[in-house]
C-alpha cells in the first residue's frame, strides 16, 4: 500500500536525522554516470559546493525546421501534426548556492510557435492563426543538505535521473516516462519533473533515497501519488536496486548495472519489470494493474497476447580510443512494444480509416477520425516495437574547439531507421553551437516510416554565465 511506503520513508528520513555523525562522505561521483553526449556543449559543468552565495544562468535557444509529409498513412486530411510549426524555443536554468547548506532551482521553458492559418478558411482568417506563446516550469526546488553532507532533503519539482543507459533510459520509472533522449534530447518538455518530496542518505560507497510524488500516470485515473525506494552502489562496479508503485497499483522493480571492462571500454545494464503494460492504447483496462495478472486490451490490438508482466532490458558498450573519439553500440528488449500482430492491427485499421476520410467514403466518420488519431497518439508514445538497436560515432574534439558525431537508431522488427549528423563548435567558455540534420527511414507502414517529418533542421545556440 502507498500509504505504507510512505510511512517507511518518512520514517526512514527521521532515523537518519537522529544518526547523523560529523564524517564527511567519501563517496566519489559515479565514473559511469555520463553519457555519449558528455562532450556536449551544452552539457551541465560540475559545481563545488560555495560557502557565500554564488548564481549561475543557462540559456539555450533552437531553431527547428521541418519538411513535413502531406502524405502521411495517418492524416485523413486535416492538420493533426505539432510538428507544423517553425518555432524558437528559450531554455532557461538558475541555480543559487545560498549556504554550505541550502540552495535552490528553477528552470523555465518558453517557446513562440509560428503555425499557419487553417487552410481551410483561408490564410486571412486570424481567428484561426495557430501562432502562439507557451511558457513552462520544468524545475523549481528547494534543496537542504547536512554538514557533513550525507543527508539531502528536496522539495518541490524535480526530475531524477536513475538510468544510465547511452539511448534507452529505461530505469527513469516515473510515469509517464516522457524522456525520449535520441529522438529529441533538446525538447525541454521532456525534462518537465514532477511536484515531489525526496531525501537521499549517502554512507561511504553506498545510497539509500525515498521519494514521494504526486502522480501523473495514464495507468490508474485515481492515482493520488507514487512511489521509489533507490539502493545504489558506486565504487569500481555500480549497481542500483530500484522500487516503484502508483497508489492502489502492484509493485514494479528495475536494476542498473555499470562497470569498466578495460581502460577503454565501458559496459551498462539496465532491467525492469511491470506488472502492467506501458502502452495505453495496447493495453488500458486500468484495473489490470491493481487487480489482476492478465488483461485484456480495450483497441484494435485486442487480439494480442496479454502477459502478466512486462520486462524491458538494455545492453550497451562504449570504447574510446586515446585519440579521443569513441564508439558506441546498445541493444534495447522490449516487451511493452506491440508484436507484428498488434502492430499490424494499429496501422492498417489507422491507414484505411485516413484513407476512407481523404476520399469522403465513410460510413461513421468519427470512427474512422478516431482510428486515424488513435494510430497516430501511439507512435506518439515512443518505442512502440519489441527490439532496437543504436549505434554512435563521436569524433575527438579538435584544436579549433570543433566536434561532430554521427548515429542511427535501428527498429529491428521492421529495419527502419533514424539518422542523424550533427556538428558541434564551442566559442569560448560560454556560447556554443550545434546544427543538427536528421533522416527518418522506412517502409510506409513501419515506425520509423511514420514519423511525420520526412527529415528535419534544427539549430541551437548555448549561452552559459
Amino acid at each position: 500500500m502507498i500509504v505504507a511506503v510512505k510511512r517507511v520513508i518518512i520514517s526512514a528520513l527521521v532515523l537518519l536525522l537522529a544518526t547523523q555523525t560529523a564524517t564527511k562522505a567519501m563517496a566519489a561521483d559515479d565514473p559511469f554516470a555520463a553519457d555519449p553526449f558528455a562532450d556536449d556543449p551544452f552539457a551541465e559543468e560540475v559545481q563545488t559546493e560555495p560557502s557565500i552565495h554564488q548564481s549561475r544562468i543557462e540559456l539555450k535557444s533552437f531553431y527547428q525546421s521541418n519538411n513535413l509529409r502531406e502524405d502521411h498513412p495517418f492524416n485523413p486530411g486535416l492538420n493533426l501534426f505539432d510538428d507544423d510549426y517553425r518555432f524558437v524555443g528559450f531554455d532557461a536554468g538558475l541555480q543559487s548556492h545560498w549556504s554550505d547548506q541550502w540552495q535552490t532551482r528553477a528552470r523555465v521553458y518558453s517557446r513562440y510557435l509560428a503555425g499557419s492559418s487553417d487552410t481551410n478558411n483561408g490564410p486571412s482568417d486570424k481567428n484561426n492563426d495557430s501562432s502562439r506563446f507557451d511558457t513552462y516550469l520544468l524545475e523549481g526546488l528547494v534543496q537542504w543538505q547536512s554538514l557533513d553532507q550525507r543527508l539531502v532533503v528536496e522539495a518541490g519539482r524535480s526530475k531524477p535521473q536513475w538510468s544510465n543507459g547511452y539511448s534507452y533510459d529505461i530505469a527513469n520509472m516515473l510515469q509517464p516516462q516522457r524522456s525520449l533522449p535520441y529522438i529529441d534530447q533538446d525538447n525541454p518538455l521532456q525534462s518537465q519533473g514532477w511536484d515531489m518530496l525526496n531525501a537521499q542518505y549517502f554512507n561511504d560507497s553506498w545510497s539509500f533515497s525515498g521519494y514521494l510524488v504526486k502522480s501523473d500516470s495514464p495507468y490508474l485515473d485515481d492515482a493520488d501519488s507514487e512511489a521509489v525506494l533507490r539502493l545504489g552502489y558506486q565504487k569500481d562496479h555500480a549497481f542500483s536496486f530500484l522500487l516503484h508503485k502508483i497508489d492502489g497499483g502492484k509493485l514494479a522493480y528495475g536494476a542498473t548495472y555499470s562497470g569498466l571492462l578495460n581502460d577503454s571500454m565501458t559496459v551498462r545494464a539496465e532491467w525492469t519489470l511491470h506488472p502492467y503494460r506501458l502502452s495505453t492504447l495496447l493495453d488500458n483496462t486500468v484495473g489490470s494493474i491493481a487487480n489482476t495478472t492478465t488483461s485484456t486490451a480495450s483497441t484494435t490490438a485486442s487480439s494480442g497476447k496479454q502477459k502478466s508482466h512486462y520486462q524491458r532490458f538494455v545492453i550497451g558498450s562504449v570504447y574510446t580510443a586515446l585519440s579521443g573519439w569513441s564508439l558506441t553500440g546498445e541493444y534495447f528488449y522490449n516487451q511493452h512494444g506491440a508484436s507484428k500482430q498488434e502492430w499490424g492491427d494499429i496501422t492498417n485499421n489507422a491507414a484505411i480509416a485516413a484513407d476512407r476520410l481523404r476520399r469522403q467514403q465513410f460510413d461513421n466518420a468519427s470512427n474512422d477520425f478516431a482510428s486515424a488519431t488513435q494510430g497516430l497518439d501511439f507512435m506518439a508514445q515512443g518505442w512502440t516495437r519489441e527490439q532496437y538497436a543504436s549505434l554512435m560515432f563521436m569524433s575527438a574534439e579538435s584544436e579549433e574547439l570543433w566536434q561532430w558525431r554521427l548515429s542511427s537508431q535501428l527498429s529491428l522488427d521492421d529495419h527502419s531507421q533514424l539518422h542523424r549528423v550533427e556538428v558541434l563548435k564551442s566559442f569560448g567558455d560560454h556560447l556554443s553551437a550545434r546544427l543538427q540534420y536528421q533522416h527518418f527511414n522506412g517502409c510506409d507502414l513501419c515506425e520509423y516510416g511514420l514519423t511525420p517529418s520526412e527529415n528535419e533542421l534544427r539549430v541551437v545556440l548555448g549561452w552559459l554565465f
